[in-house]
Protein backbone atom coordinates (compact mmCIF):
# COMPACT_ATOMS: atom_id res chain seq x y z
CA UNK A 1 0.00 0.00 0.00
CA UNK A 2 2.61 2.17 1.16
CA UNK A 3 4.45 1.64 -1.93
CA UNK A 4 1.50 2.49 -4.15
CA UNK A 5 1.26 5.63 -2.47
CA UNK A 6 4.94 6.59 -3.21
CA UNK A 7 4.36 5.78 -7.19
CA UNK A 8 1.60 7.63 -6.81
CA UNK A 9 3.06 10.74 -5.13
CA UNK A 10 5.79 10.51 -7.71
CA UNK A 11 3.52 10.14 -10.63
CA UNK A 12 2.20 13.39 -9.44
CA UNK A 13 4.97 15.19 -9.37
CA UNK A 14 6.16 14.23 -12.41
CA UNK A 15 3.19 14.93 -14.01
CA UNK A 16 3.21 18.26 -12.06
CA UNK A 17 6.63 19.24 -13.29
CA UNK A 18 5.51 18.57 -16.56
CA UNK A 19 2.50 20.94 -16.58
CA UNK A 20 4.78 23.30 -15.31
CA UNK A 21 7.01 23.58 -18.15
CA UNK A 22 4.08 23.51 -20.57
CA UNK A 23 2.27 26.59 -18.85
CA UNK A 24 5.86 28.49 -18.84
CA UNK A 25 6.28 27.69 -22.89
CA UNK A 26 3.25 28.93 -23.20
CA UNK A 27 3.55 32.37 -21.45
CA UNK A 28 6.86 32.56 -23.68
CA UNK A 29 4.75 32.08 -27.10
CA UNK A 30 2.50 34.60 -25.44
CA UNK A 31 4.57 36.91 -25.32
CA UNK A 32 6.17 36.62 -28.71
CA UNK A 33 2.47 36.66 -30.56
CA UNK A 34 1.63 39.69 -28.51
CA UNK A 35 4.71 42.06 -29.40
CA UNK A 36 5.26 40.67 -32.92
CA UNK A 37 2.80 42.33 -34.92
CA UNK A 38 4.46 45.46 -34.53
CA UNK A 39 7.84 44.51 -34.71
CA UNK A 40 9.55 45.47 -38.21
CA UNK A 41 12.90 44.52 -39.92
CA UNK A 42 14.83 47.24 -41.52
CA UNK A 43 17.07 47.59 -44.67
CA UNK A 44 18.58 51.10 -44.99
CA UNK A 45 20.06 51.61 -48.59
CA UNK A 46 22.45 54.15 -49.87
CA UNK A 47 21.21 56.28 -52.24
CA UNK A 48 24.43 55.47 -54.35
CA UNK A 49 25.64 52.13 -52.62
CA UNK A 50 29.65 51.14 -52.92
CA UNK A 51 30.59 48.58 -54.84
CA UNK A 52 29.50 46.07 -52.35
CA UNK A 53 26.26 47.27 -52.25
CA UNK A 54 26.58 48.22 -48.68
CA UNK A 55 23.03 47.82 -46.84
CA UNK A 56 22.83 48.70 -43.43
CA UNK A 57 20.17 46.27 -41.79
CA UNK A 58 18.40 46.30 -38.27
CA UNK A 59 14.74 46.55 -36.48
CA UNK A 60 12.23 48.89 -35.14
CA UNK A 61 9.11 48.95 -33.84
CA UNK A 62 5.31 50.58 -34.77
CA UNK A 63 5.15 53.47 -31.78
CA UNK A 64 1.44 54.74 -32.65
CA UNK A 65 -1.19 54.17 -35.15
CA UNK A 66 0.28 57.30 -37.47
CA UNK A 67 2.89 55.49 -38.70
CA UNK A 68 5.72 56.39 -36.94
CA UNK A 69 8.55 53.67 -36.59
CA UNK A 70 11.32 53.58 -33.22
CA UNK A 71 15.00 52.83 -34.13
CA UNK A 72 18.36 53.89 -33.80
CA UNK A 73 20.32 56.38 -34.84
CA UNK A 74 23.58 54.66 -36.23
CA UNK A 75 21.17 52.59 -38.43
CA UNK A 76 20.02 54.85 -40.57
CA UNK A 77 21.92 58.05 -40.48
CA UNK A 78 23.50 58.63 -43.45
CA UNK A 79 20.74 56.56 -45.76
CA UNK A 80 17.86 58.13 -47.66
CA UNK A 81 16.60 54.59 -48.88
CA UNK A 82 14.59 52.74 -45.98
CA UNK A 83 12.27 49.96 -46.33
CA UNK A 84 10.35 48.35 -43.25
CA UNK A 85 8.57 45.04 -43.18
CA UNK A 86 6.07 43.44 -40.94
CA UNK A 87 5.51 39.89 -40.39
CA UNK A 88 1.98 39.68 -42.09
CA UNK A 89 1.40 43.43 -43.24
CA UNK A 90 4.34 43.63 -45.80
CA UNK A 91 7.18 45.89 -46.78
CA UNK A 92 6.77 49.79 -46.81
CA UNK A 93 9.03 52.60 -47.56
CA UNK A 94 9.91 54.98 -44.67
CA UNK A 95 11.48 58.18 -44.05
CA UNK A 96 13.60 59.68 -41.14
CA UNK A 97 11.39 61.89 -39.50
CA UNK A 98 14.89 63.16 -36.71
CA UNK A 99 17.40 61.35 -34.31
CA UNK A 100 18.35 62.20 -31.03
CA UNK A 101 22.71 61.97 -30.93
CA UNK A 102 22.48 61.39 -26.77
CA UNK A 103 20.48 57.88 -26.64
CA UNK A 104 21.11 57.33 -30.57
CA UNK A 105 17.11 56.95 -30.86
CA UNK A 106 15.22 57.84 -34.33
CA UNK A 107 12.23 57.86 -35.57
CA UNK A 108 10.92 56.72 -39.22
CA UNK A 109 7.56 57.70 -40.83
CA UNK A 110 6.20 55.15 -42.87
CA UNK A 111 4.90 56.35 -46.20
CA UNK A 112 1.78 54.31 -46.56
CA UNK A 113 -0.12 54.56 -43.20
CA UNK A 114 -3.15 51.86 -44.04
CA UNK A 115 -4.01 48.52 -42.29
CA UNK A 116 -1.32 49.01 -39.78
CA UNK A 117 -0.79 46.77 -36.65
CA UNK A 118 -1.64 47.70 -33.41
CA UNK A 119 1.39 49.72 -32.26
CA UNK A 120 3.64 48.32 -29.48
CA UNK A 121 2.59 48.56 -25.79
CA UNK A 122 5.10 50.01 -24.00
CA UNK A 123 5.92 49.87 -20.16
CA UNK A 124 7.53 52.33 -17.88
CA UNK A 125 10.96 51.20 -16.84
CA UNK A 126 10.96 52.90 -13.28
CA UNK A 127 10.14 49.26 -11.86
CA UNK A 128 12.57 47.35 -13.43
CA UNK A 129 14.53 45.06 -10.96
CA UNK A 130 18.20 42.94 -11.89
CA UNK A 131 16.99 39.73 -12.27
CA UNK A 132 13.83 39.92 -14.27
CA UNK A 133 13.64 37.97 -17.36
CA UNK A 134 13.42 40.06 -20.33
CA UNK A 135 13.04 39.21 -24.07
CA UNK A 136 13.37 40.78 -27.74
CA UNK A 137 12.81 39.93 -31.20
CA UNK A 138 14.95 41.51 -33.77
CA UNK A 139 15.93 40.69 -37.08
CA UNK A 140 19.55 39.58 -36.33
CA UNK A 141 22.06 39.18 -38.92
CA UNK A 142 19.35 39.87 -41.15
CA UNK A 143 18.06 36.76 -40.80
CA UNK A 144 14.66 37.68 -40.47
CA UNK A 145 12.87 37.53 -37.02
CA UNK A 146 14.97 36.17 -33.65
CA UNK A 147 13.36 35.52 -30.81
CA UNK A 148 15.78 35.67 -27.53
CA UNK A 149 15.30 35.71 -23.62
CA UNK A 150 17.36 37.10 -20.62
CA UNK A 151 17.24 39.01 -17.75
CA UNK A 152 18.27 42.03 -16.71
CA UNK A 153 21.78 42.04 -15.15
CA UNK A 154 22.08 45.68 -14.51
CA UNK A 155 20.80 48.86 -13.89
CA UNK A 156 21.87 52.17 -14.50
CA UNK A 157 24.98 51.12 -16.62
CA UNK A 158 26.95 53.81 -18.81
CA UNK A 159 28.12 52.48 -22.01
CA UNK A 160 31.70 54.18 -23.41
CA UNK A 161 32.20 57.63 -21.88
CA UNK A 162 29.21 59.95 -22.32
CA UNK A 163 31.58 62.89 -22.61
CA UNK A 164 32.69 61.75 -25.39
CA UNK A 165 29.55 60.29 -27.38
CA UNK A 166 28.85 57.17 -24.76
CA UNK A 167 25.29 56.82 -23.67
CA UNK A 168 24.34 56.50 -19.86
CA UNK A 169 21.58 54.73 -18.01
CA UNK A 170 21.16 51.94 -19.78
CA UNK A 171 19.56 48.34 -19.22
CA UNK A 172 22.16 45.80 -19.05
CA UNK A 173 21.13 41.83 -20.27
CA UNK A 174 22.18 38.81 -21.18
CA UNK A 175 19.32 38.02 -24.00
CA UNK A 176 20.95 37.43 -26.85
CA UNK A 177 21.81 40.76 -28.73
CA UNK A 178 23.86 40.73 -32.21
CA UNK A 179 24.40 42.91 -35.24
CA UNK A 180 21.29 43.64 -36.92
CA UNK A 181 19.04 43.99 -33.30
CA UNK A 182 19.55 47.46 -33.30
CA UNK A 183 16.34 49.38 -32.31
CA UNK A 184 15.02 46.34 -31.18
CA UNK A 185 12.38 46.09 -28.49
CA UNK A 186 13.51 44.96 -24.98
CA UNK A 187 10.51 43.05 -23.62
CA UNK A 188 8.99 42.37 -20.17
CA UNK A 189 7.54 39.26 -19.28
CA UNK A 190 4.05 40.42 -20.69
CA UNK A 191 5.34 41.41 -24.06
CA UNK A 192 5.42 45.08 -23.23
CA UNK A 193 8.15 47.17 -24.53
CA UNK A 194 10.52 48.55 -21.85
CA UNK A 195 13.54 49.88 -23.70
CA UNK A 196 15.04 49.62 -27.02
CA UNK A 197 18.30 47.77 -27.77
CA UNK A 198 21.05 49.93 -28.81
CA UNK A 199 24.21 48.52 -28.49
CA UNK A 200 26.37 45.30 -27.75
CA UNK A 201 29.76 44.52 -25.78
CA UNK A 202 31.43 42.41 -27.32
CA UNK A 203 34.56 41.26 -28.54
CA UNK A 204 33.68 38.57 -31.10
CA UNK A 205 31.31 40.69 -32.90
CA UNK A 206 28.59 38.84 -31.64
CA UNK A 207 26.50 38.69 -28.63
CA UNK A 208 28.78 37.80 -25.53
CA UNK A 209 25.89 38.51 -23.07
CA UNK A 210 26.19 42.05 -22.37
CA UNK A 211 23.81 44.15 -24.40
CA UNK A 212 22.35 47.71 -23.42
CA UNK A 213 19.37 49.33 -23.97
CA UNK A 214 17.32 52.65 -23.24
CA UNK A 215 15.01 52.62 -20.45
CA UNK A 216 11.48 53.50 -21.92
CA UNK A 217 11.15 56.27 -19.28
CA UNK A 218 13.93 58.00 -21.49
CA UNK A 219 12.23 56.91 -24.93
CA UNK A 220 9.44 58.04 -24.12
CA UNK A 221 10.67 61.64 -23.03
CA UNK A 222 12.65 61.90 -26.81
CA UNK A 223 10.40 60.09 -29.03
CA UNK A 224 7.46 62.97 -28.99
CA UNK A 225 9.99 65.54 -29.59
CA UNK A 226 11.54 63.82 -32.56
CA UNK A 227 8.13 63.52 -34.06
CA UNK A 228 6.90 66.94 -33.17
CA UNK A 229 10.24 68.71 -35.01
CA UNK A 230 10.77 66.26 -37.81
CA UNK A 231 14.34 67.43 -39.41
CA UNK A 232 14.44 69.58 -42.33
CA UNK A 233 16.05 68.16 -45.40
Amino acid sequence: MKKNLLIIALLGFVLSGCSLLHIEERQTIAIYERANPAVVCIHAEEQEPDAFGEIATGTGFLWDTKGHIVTTQHLVSGYETLTVSFDEQGTREADVVNSDNEYDLAVLKLRDTANLPTPAHTQSSKDLKVGQYVYSISNAYDLGRSFTSGIISALGRNFGDPQTGGISNLIQTDAAINPGSSGAPLLDSSGRVIGVNVAIYSLSGGSDGIGFAVPMDVVRQIVPRLISTPKVL
